[in-house]
């Protein structure tokens, strides 16, 4: 039979650890950027090449359409964002560009409404060491207290389009 003090010394370990695992697992799941109870996300766009002019989503009975200018889109150059909507109102949008194949830094704009349906914004794309950079650059507009989320895809070259 164990002493008093042993026992209290396994009690206060086994609680110990039992309190580390539950903090680690709720700091884990808070962490989960895509846990958002309100967001929709539409499909990726295929068959787009940003490079070569506009790209258009439709979903659900709404259409986007996303350009980015200078085409095709340089790195570490100003970029023109432009953005049209039909059958969306949303309060606000931004854009967020993240690295698929190397993590490039936070990078997400707001738009700003120009004229009904029709957002502006001005980004750039990080220089990469890699000779080849995939992105996903990700519409986050807000309606009615929902998020809605569009990514579209993007390849370029530190070596020229």
């Amino acid at each position: 039979m164990m002493s008093a003090q042993p026992l209290n010394r396994f009690i206060s370990y086994r609680v110990l650890w039992l309190c580390t695992a539950f903090s680690s697992l709720l700091l884990i799941s808070g962490c989960d950027q895509t846990a958002q109870p309100n967001a929709n996300l539409w499909p990726t766009a295929q068959d787009c090449n940003l490079h070569q002019g506009a790209c258009s989503i439709e979903h659900q009975g709404a259409k986007v359409t996303l350009q980015i200018n200078p085409q095709p889109i340089p790195i570490a150059r100003p970029l023109g964002v432009q953005l049209t909507l039909e059958n969306l109102n949303p309060s606000e949008v931004q854009l967020d560009i993240s690295g698929i194949n190397m993590y490039m830094g936070y990078n997400r704009i707001s738009l700003t409404s120009t004229k009904p349906n029709h957002w502006v914004g001005t980004s750039m794309l990080a220089f990469c060491t890699a000779e080849k950079m995939q992105w996903q650059l990700t519409l986050m507009l807000t309606q009615n207290g929902e998020e809605i989320q569009i990514p579209f895809f993007l390849e370029t070259s530190n070596r020229g389009q």
